[in-house]
This record gives structure tokens, C-alpha cells and sequence, in this order.
């Protein structure tokens, strides 16, 4: 994590009125931890972010904060996946505060235990680039995703992504921040494969 993403939450903290305190508790997390974060020295987890920005009154996107929708490679920044976890994940587009989308290739290696649950508003596109993943929705049956595979699912459902095989994956996750018209978000289950037929 770049030291900047820190700088904007310390920024936005003081701008809202609120502790390091106050906003640790909103967000579920302890207050050294936050303080850690805010100077760069510890990487906040993808669900912890969304908390941060909820409490914050800001998209998560505003966190992130590139310059512009097209990050090169070497600028973009790596965010944790999860709390206590070797786990990563790459921002690809993060924009401003009016952004819709958000996009992150997220990398899935044997051994790094599972991600954390978390949700947001609108909706997000998966596709597994590589290997093979498990979506895991509250309330709903796990989805096996393979190479190849896409599924757009509701982002308010909490949700997380799994790896059951031996073997490492790597996703693309593109978050859109609102509803999407002619879009069902109350049926999730939308699978298709690259080439738009359902995957089984």
C-alpha cells in the first residue's frame, strides 16, 4: 500500500470531526491498527476499506485516490486482501470520488487461508483470469469459477472469494458503484464463460 492511501484517510478523518478512536470503532477495527495505516506502515484489508469509507461518508474509491483511470502497472497500488494474510490484491482503477467503477486483480495463493466476508453497494463483475476460485454468498449456494468464467452478482449480498485448489488463481473484480439499469440485482446468479455461454 502506497503511503498515500494512509494520508487520504488521516485527511478525511480530520476533515469528518472524528477520532482515530471513533472511527477505529465504527469500523470494527482497533485504534493502533488504524494509526498503523494512516502512516503507511500496515495495509488495510478490501473490507476494511469499504468500512473506512462508509464511516468516512466517501467511496472507497476516494481512499484509493489515482490520479487517473489509467494506472500503469508499476504506478498502481497493492492493497491487502486480508487482515493477517499474505493475501493481495492490485488496484487497477481506483479514480475519484464520481468514479462508478473500481477494478482489482486479486491474487489467490495455496496456503494463505481464507479471505474476509465484507459488502457494498451496487453490483460486481468477476472473471477468473486464471485457475479457479470459489464465490461463497450469504445465504446462497458456493459457485466453482474456472478460468474462463464471469458471474455478475449483487454486491450488497456479503460475499468473499475462495481458493480450494492446490493451485494459485488470479481474478479481475470490477466493483460498479451503482445500480445498473436493465440489470436484475435481485438475481445474482447471471454465469456466463468468456464467450457469453453459460458456465456449468
Amino acid at each position: 500500500m502506497k503511503p498515500n492511501v494512509g494520508t487520504s484517510i488521516r485527511a478525511l478523518r480530520k476533515r469528518a470531526g472524528l477520532s482515530a478512536t471513533s472511527l477505529a470503532a465504527a469500523c470494527g477495527i482497533s485504534q493502533p491498527f488504524l494509526s498503523q495505516v494512516e502512516r503507511g506502515v500496515s495495509a488495510p484489508s478490501l473490507s476494511t476499506l469499504y468500512a473506512l469509507a462508509d464511516a468516512l461518508g466517501v467511496g472507497v474509491s476516494e481512499l484509493l485516490e489515482p490520479s487517473t483511470s489509467e494506472v500503469a502497472a508499476e504506478e498502481s497500488q497493492v492493497i491487502r486482501a486480508s487482515e493477517g494474510a499474505d493475501q493481495f490484491a492490485r488496484v487497477l482503477i481506483g479514480g475519484g470520488a464520481s468514479t462508478d467503477l473500481e477494478a482489482y486483480e486479486h491474487f489467490f495463493t495455496p496456503g494463505d487461508g481464507d479471505r474476509g466476508w465484507f459488502a457494498h453497494p451496487g453490483q460486481d463483475f468477476l472473471y477468473v483470469l486464471e485457475g479457479s476460485v470459489e464465490l461463497q454468498r450469504a445465504g446462497m449456494p458456493a459457485t466453482t469459477l474456472r478460468t474462463g468464467a464471469a458471474i455478475l452478482y449483487a454486491g450488497e449480498i456479503a460475499h468473499r472469494c475462495v481458493l480450494r485448489a492446490d493451485a494459485a488463481a488470479r481474478t479481475l473484480l470490477v466493483c460498479i458503484n451503482r445500480p445498473v439499469e436493465g440489470t436484475a440485482t435481485t438475481s445474482p446468479n447471471m454465469e456466463t464463460n468468456a464467450l457469453g455461454a453459460p458456465h456449468q
